[in-house]
């Protein structure tokens, strides 16, 4: 392939990777808890191409990627920064104070770690997410009877003033850890999650999600903007190759 085609569609694709990465968190500005990501990009090397994987790949593979040192990989990394906590004066939300701090959902895939603190009850009267999974206290799933619940600054969960659970709530030393999997929700990826015995849980209040809603606005501008000129570039470069083409077979 042309090494300025290559390049130039290289980047495109980065700059389109982009524009998805920014328009879902822009998507999610008002979901509590959400966790923005970011595009990370690094020099591809050999190794990291199909040809270093086959057996009796050409030799002239290694020299040939060599010749688009342009040409980068993208990963999408999650974005853990603490965002602002906002007041509900609901008694059954609670956002986390530390950020290395995580809510336990039960899931049927097993355990999994939030910062959206949006519960509610459920018709059976256990303690859920927003989307009816159940949260985990200290003693597993938390029923609760009726009457006035609430969550105190150190995570108790209280009816009518007696205690009835406390949410569980865990740390990792590592977020890199974190694999997300979906929405707000996180699974932990060759770590054990740590238990906080003093959790603290602002009451009645909820984290809100740490995007930059103008900042991410220009990032979506400058993505598009580059997308178009890579798209141009490709073009030009094609229709180029194509002109030397039907030169050579007039010559010829």
């Amino acid at each position: 392939m042309d090494r300025g085609l290559y390049n130039a569609t290289a980047a495109g694709l980065i700059a389109d990777r982009q524009m998805s990465i920014v328009s879902n968190n822009l998507a999610n500005v008002n979901t509590a808890g959400f966790k923005g990501q970011r595009i990370s990009n690094k020099q591809q090397e050999f190794t990291d191409t199909l040809a270093s994987t086959i057996a009796n790949a050409p030799a002239r593979a290694q020299s040939d990627q060599e010749q688009t040192p342009g040409v980068v990989d993208t990963i999408t990394v999650t974005d853990f920064a603490p965002g602002p906590i906002s007041n509900t004066g609901n008694p059954l939300h609670a956002a986390l104070r530390d950020p290395n701090g995580f809510f336990v959902v039960q899931t049927p895939q097993g355990e999994a770690y939030t910062r959206a603190g949006s519960f509610t009850l459920n018709g059976e009267g256990k303690l859920v997410t927003s989307d009816g999974l159940p949260v985990l206290g200290d003693g597993g799933e938390i029923l609760l009877p009726q009457g006035k619940a609430e969550i105190t600054n150190n995570g108790v969960v209280t009816v009518n003033g007696a205690t009835i659970s406390k949410l569980r709530v865990v740390e990792f030393d590592d977020l890199k850890s974190l694999e997300r999997t979906e929405g707000t929700r996180f699974r932990a990826v060759g770590a054990n999650p740590r238990n906080m015995e003093s959790p603290q849980v602002v009451p009645e209040s909820l984290e809100m999600p740490n995007v930059n809603v103008v900042a991410s606005m220009v990032d979506l501008v400058n993505a598009s903007k580059a997308f178009e000129a890579y798209t141009k570039t490709v073009r030009t470069i094609d229709e180029l190759n194509e002109r030397i083409i039907r030169s050579a077979r007039t010559m010829g």
